[in-house]
């Protein structure tokens, strides 16, 4: 392999003409040979190995273009919430005149349900929504031609920076990552992340190695991957403060344009300036989002010990080269490691070259994109759309390994052009067989559509709804959310804002009664239907239509029913069965205390006194909620703390001196926040207590209701 110059900037040469090919005398030297034409002709074919390696360029671009287009709207089977809300949010944002829900215009971020984690991709989209509209392919499209950034940057970058003869195949090998080709295909921020990232990389390269003036370019494209994904800004910032420490020397001699560029990283960097000031959440409120460990109980050294073997785990061949388990189903591609196990020895040999090299700064590059890779995953859980941007380094590796093995045959005399049609047409075949194998067998690769596996469905149900729509205006539809994360919002990119239907399941009528005929038609999950026929409240079932899943089970059924004569009755009965209060033990300040509490639909009661005002439980449909803790002896008590939420609620405390004595009885109203969630409630003495009852009553709403409770202190 051909080392790389440090210390100072220098031009990459050409890759040069093979002396094995080429031709001397030719029938181009015939008369007619001497026309302008011909003698054109002539010099390309005898520059043909140049020409052949752009040439391949060219065809592994068309090969990755045609790979991600054919199908797109079949594979993934699914079309995720996660895709639909970056169009929504887009159409959203030139309705309102570039202003978000909260009046900002041209926002930084956007919501993503309750949380701010959208930028580039929704902004991204805009212009396909104002040519196209909405539509599945238009969504994806505009994924799919931005990821084609990090194959470009790749191969140039294998090119003009490690100048390798076999440049071109980085466009096929990461093609074929069946990692990349599965979520390419998606409209995931994170695949922009990773070509905006991909394209900081070569461009940081090109200051080193060509012109300090690129070194603008970096901080532009570095700008664009860390509003793209919010998990990526860990990437960008470790990744930028080891560069500036690999290259220290450089960036000294190069010290002016460093500092007009910091003065454009200020610049850049004012919208997100301008965000945390009207929404001051740091890191680690992102963390809690994402239920990181970091913002558990769990003590520095586990926290420690869990973060290096996240880490670990997320750099193991097992994991990107072995069919794994722990990733969802939907991110995987059944039998496929995360990157072809076939390329581990080329990967291997690649790193054992960029060891070698680690004196050159573009070879220290590479190792650092590839350590810091799984830095922002392994605060969290490694996961592959976390940890995605490591293809890009892992790729790199391969095409080094690969180019050397393929050097070595061509010292073996085995023509450099043979050995470069015969790696396209490998590679070429690799990318077929993978789309046909996905577009074939990928819909009955994994049997659980629903909620917990494939989602699947938005496709294929919503343009059924559109036609109730249209035909029957008097049917009011409601439809199951619980097939799918945020399948509002996928009703919204299908069916537009606001939504014709409603959202909302069978449980509904089933717990309690509610307008019911004919005109009303449920779009059921097969588990809603199958509880709905055992139930035995409803009479004349009448199933219209079923839509199918890939492996032909029922998926969804569009279904009339009415009330069973004796549902009052019947709906009655259950009730006061979920009135009787449930029981359980929690921990208060070390001590085991029993606890009886109104039946809860979100939640568990532990989290109402684990500390963590993150966690809740939420009654089924009680209100006044009940609490009572019954404590092992007497103690004393002076007030009780409750986080109530952004509500008005009544609470009333009942406090027992020891278990068969009247209460003591204290009453108060408190109106809950946004700003201030706590109701602190003092008794203005303390009193001696064994049971503490409290009722807690959202004055907003009548039962049946759902009452929020995050966290309940007792005060001694």
């Amino acid at each position: 392999m051909e080392s790389i110059e440090h210390g100072e900037a220098s031009t990459p040469t050409e890759p040069q003409s093979n002396p094995m090919h080429d031709r001397g005398a030719s029938t181009l030297d015939a008369p007619a040979a001497r026309t302008p034409f011909f003698q054109k002709l002539k010099t390309r074919l005898q520059d043909f190995p140049y020409s052949l390696e752009i040439t391949l360029f060219g065809l592994a671009l068309l090969v990755y273009l045609i790979t991600h287009f054919i199908g797109l709207t079949r594979f993934p089977i699914y079309f995720f919430s996660d895709e639909a809300i970056q169009t929504v949010t887009a159409a959203n944002l030139l309705r309102d005149n570039l202003l978000d829900e909260e009046g900002t215009l041209l926002p930084t971020f956007f919501k993503n349900g309750p949380y701010f984690n959208l930028s580039i991709s929704v902004y991204a989209q805009v212009l396909p929504y104002l040519l196209f509209g909405k539509s599945v392919f238009i969504t994806r499209s505009t994924s799919v031609l931005i990821s084609l950034i990090a194959a470009v940057s790749v191969s140039l970058m294998l090119r003009n920076i490690y100048k390798i003869p076999y440049w071109w195949a980085g466009v096929s090998l990461l093609s074929i990552a069946p990692a990349w080709f599965l979520h390419s295909r998606t409209a995931f921020e994170t695949v922009l992340f990773v070509s905006f990232y991909t394209a900081c990389l070569y461009t940081y390269l090109l200051y080193r190695y060509r012109s300090p003036r690129y070194f603008y370019y970096t901080i532009l494209l570095a700008a664009l991957a860390f509003y793209t994904y919010c998990p990526g800004q860990i990437v960008i910032g470790v990744t930028g403060i080891l560069l500036l420490l690999s290259d220290l020397r450089y960036h000294w001699k190069n010290r002016e344009t460093i500092l007009r560029g910091l003065g454009l990283t200020i610049l850049l960097a004012l919208p997100y300036l301008r965000f945390r000031v009207s929404h001051p959440t740091g890191l680690f409120e992102q963390l809690r989002i994402l239920d990181s460990y970091w913002v558990g109980s769990l003590s520095l050294n586990e926290k420690l010990a869990r973060f290096g073997s996240e880490y670990l785990y997320g750099l193991s061949p097992s994991y990107w080269f072995l069919p794994n388990e722990r990733d969802l189903p939907r991110h995987l591609m059944k039998g496929y490691g995360h990157i072809l196990r076939v390329f581990l020895p080329f990967a291997v040999l690649g790193l054992i070259l960029a060891i070698r090299e680690i004196k050159s700064s573009a070879y220290r590059l590479l190792l650092i994109a590839l350590l810091v890779a799984p830095v922002g995953a392994a605060l969290v859980q490694i996961g592959i759309t976390r940890i995605l941007v490591l293809v890009i380094p892992a790729t790199v590796l391969i095409a080094l390994g690969l180019s050397k093995s393929l050097t070595w045959l061509e010292g073996m005399c085995l023509p450099h052009r043979v050995l470069s049609i015969v790696l396209f047409m490998v590679l070429t075949l690799i990318n077929f067989f993978t789309l046909r194998d996905v577009q074939l067998n990928a819909p009955t690769w994994y049997q659980d559509y629903g909620l917990g596996g494939m989602q699947y469905g938005a496709q294929q149900l919503f343009p059924n709804i559109a036609d109730y729509l249209e035909n029957e205006s008097k049917t009011k539809i409601i439809l199951s959310p619980t097939w799918a994360n945020g399948s509002d919002v996928l009703a919204r990119f299908f069916l537009g804002d606001p939504l014709p239907i409603q959202m909302g399941s069978i449980n509904g009528h089933m717990f309690h009664r509610q307008p019911l005929d004919q005109d009303t038609l449920f779009v059921m999950t097969p588990d809603e239907y199958q509880l709905t026929i055992e139930s035995q409240k409803f009479e004349n079932i009448q199933v219209e239509e079923t839509i199918p899943y890939p492996n032909s089970k029922h998926g969804f059924f569009f279904v009339r029913l009415e009330y069973v004569d004796e549902i009052d009755m019947i709906l009655e009965g259950e009730s006061q069965q979920r009135r009787i209060l449930r029981s359980a033990q929690v921990m208060i300040d070390g001590e085991p205390v029993q606890v009886r509490y109104s039946m809860l639909d979100i939640g568990v009661v532990q989290h109402m006194f684990d500390g963590d005002q993150h966690t809740l439980g939420r009654t089924f449909e009680a209100n006044p909620a009940v609490i009572e803790l019954a404590y092992p002896t007497p103690r004393s008590i002076s007030g009780v703390s409750v986080i109530i939420g952004s509500t008005e609620a009544e609470i009333k405390a009942l406090i027992y001196p020891a278990l068969s004595s009247d209460p003591v009885e204290y009453i108060k109203t408190f109106q809950g926040s946004v700003e201030q969630p706590e109701a602190e409630f003092d008794f203005g003495e303390s009193t001696l207590m064994q049971v503490l009852r409290l009722e807690i009553r959202d004055l907003r709403q009548a039962e049946p209701a759902n009452v929020h409770i995050w966290e309940i202190r007792p005060k001694e």
